[in-house]
């Protein structure tokens, strides 16, 4: 069986890649597009949280872990936020961003944790309980948002 000339088969063409990093990179690299499915985790733990605490221990204890769990959501946004802002316009500076940001949280977090008086209205047991919690609820929702979506590492030529 003869084989047809070389010019004859069409040429390959790779559209597929251009399409699936269109549909991987949709917001870019640097994208808060994991913020929303970790806050709606974070909101609805939280939530749960605070009525059990209001139904075992009081109001204190509601309002600590509320505070809690808003503590953890703020600390995970603000870095996410300050690491896709510097990635997108400087990505060499990117580390250097999120220590700064780690540093700054840390501080803030200290001076938090001393201005709260440990006898006042909100149950600082909550606030600890639910700031535990928080972490392993958002840490879990960024978890899955990252296996169950095709990101993209390198871009494809």
């Amino acid at each position: 069986m003869p084989t047809p000339p070389s010019d004859a088969l069409p040429p390959l063409r790779f559209e597929f890649a251009a399409r699936a990093e269109a549909q991987a990179r949709s917001g870019g690299p640097w994208s808060l597009r994991h913020l929303r499915l970790c806050w709606i985790a974070l909101g609805v733990a939280g939530g749960l949280l605070a009525v059990a605490a209001l139904l075992l221990r009081g109001a204190g204890a509601a309002i600590g872990s509320v505070l809690g769990t808003s503590i953890v959501g703020l600390f995970f946004t603000v870095s996410a936020v300050v690491i896709a802002k510097v990635g997108a316009r400087h990505p060499e500076r990117v580390m250097w961003a999120a220590l700064g940001a780690y540093v700054i949280k840390m501080l803030a977090l200290g001076i938090v944790i001393v201005v709260i008086p440990r006898d006042g209205l909100l149950d600082t047991r909550w606030l600890a309980g639910a700031v535990c919690l928080g972490l392993v609820v958002w840490l879990a929702a960024h978890l899955r948002f990252v296996w169950t979506n095709k990101i993209m590492y390198v871009v494809p030529n």
